[in-house]
């Protein structure tokens, strides 16, 4: 060792606390994968209101939920907003403002009109047709939601994994190119087959 040299200490992975079936928590899942962050996932298989979070996370969805050193991140858009940061490869954020603004609308399309229904699939299946009709036709002439990868192609295969683990799959396998477009995706996340916690 150097005069000046210092033994630094070995970083440790920072450590995602998922619920199993999850979709917020398989959109977190994709993202750290995607950016090539090596994370630890830990699997919770309920929402128990016993767990040990600070008095300052009282009240907050508490997954999926990244905790690094004394930093604890909750629920999923800050999750997904500091695995965005903290990733090796470039953030995934569009170039050109009609892009970005593509997948954001196509981000709220699922938070707001898709994900609302997915409590009551049997009386809401004619309505998650429609949404996904569109979808469909939208990516008739596309390998991604929004012409390039984007966070759009993360919060729609997460919502996808989680309807094919509750036994749901059926829902998509109907609309061709939303199925071209999931084989991308699966090639592109290797992590979307591999075992959450179930």
């Amino acid at each position: 060792m150097g005069l000046f040299s210092s033994k630094k200490k070995a970083a440790e992975a920072p450590k995602l606390v998922c619920l199993s079936g999850d979709a917020q928590s398989y959109k977190c899942i994709f993202l750290a994968a995607y950016r090539k962050l090596t994370i630890d996932v830990e699997w919770e298989a309920s929402s128990a209101p016993e767990d040990k979070l600070p008095e300052s996370s009282a009240g907050l969805n508490r997954f999926p939920r990244v905790e690094e050193g004394d930093l604890e991140v909750c629920g999923p858009s800050a999750a997904l907003t500091y695995l965005n940061i903290k990733g090796r490869t470039p953030t995934i954020h569009p170039r050109k403002a009609r892009v970005l603004a593509a997948q954001q609308y196509w981000i709220q399309v699922l938070t707001r009109e898709l994900e609302p229904l997915l409590d009551d699939i049997q009386k809401n299946q004619a309505s998650i047709s429609g949404i996904l009709e569109v979808l469909d036709a939208d990516l008739a002439d596309s390998s991604h939601i929004v012409g390039e990868f984007s966070l759009a192609d993360i919060h729609w295969s997460a919502t996808c994994k989680a309807l094919e683990e509750q036994g749901h799959g059926a829902l998509l396998s109907g609309f061709d190119n939303i199925g071209k477009w999931l084989a991308t995706i699966k090639s592109e996340i290797p992590q979307y087959d591999t075992d959450t916690g179930k």
